[in-house]
């Protein structure tokens, strides 16, 4: 409210100014004219009156600037205690959140966690199974191929299968097979 109050004596001065150097130079003219006094008087009157008039102006502008800073922080003062039972209620509500959020989380996990783990045994079964049926064909092609000459030397294309997989032992659950 204070710097509302500077700025308006602020710009109620700076006119002030204003009209004084409008009077210094009609004081300026007055000295070089004939009628000098009389002009003079007529001018100094009037930027009297102007004067006045902006003072007048100026004061009634701050006191409905001060009625109305007054008012709004009358109205900010009702207001305070509301923000802070909203403050409170969030603060609330956010921690609510949280706890369910951790609640539900871990539920999840525990709801979830015998469905990987049978997940990561079906893996290892796969797994195992493959390098069986792996290791009996790769038998069986070895004793088809023991009378011919090796594949690479008749031209024929060589097949590799690679039976790696990538398995998340976070949980230390025990392997099982030979692929673990």
């Amino acid at each position: 409210m204070s710097l509302i109050i500077d700025f308006l004596l602020l710009a109620a001065s700076g006119a002030a100014c204003f009209y004084c150097w409008v009077l210094s130079t009609r004081i300026k003219s007055i000295t070089n004219t004939k009628d000098g006094i009389h002009t003079g008087i007529v001018a100094l009157t009037q930027s009297a009156e102007e004067i006045q008039s902006a003072i007048a102006s100026t004061k009634n502008a701050a006191t409905e600037s001060s009625t109305t800073l007054e008012q709004l922080l009358s109205e900010a003062n009702q207001k305070i205690p509301e923000l802070r039972d909203l403050m409170t209620q969030i603060t609330d509500i956010s921690q609510t959140a949280v706890h369910e959020t951790e609640t539900a989380t871990t539920n999840l996990f525990e709801m979830l966690t015998p469905h990987i783990k049978e997940a990561q045994e079906v893996s290892y079964q796969l797994l195992d199974a493959l390098e069986a049926s792996y290791t009996s064909n790769a038998v069986s092609l070895a004793d088809t191929n023991e009378g011919a000459s090796s594949p690479a030397a008749s031209g024929a294309p060589t097949q590799e299968i690679n039976l790696s997989a990538v398995v998340d032992d976070d949980d230390d659950i025990p392997a099982e097979g030979a692929a673990a």
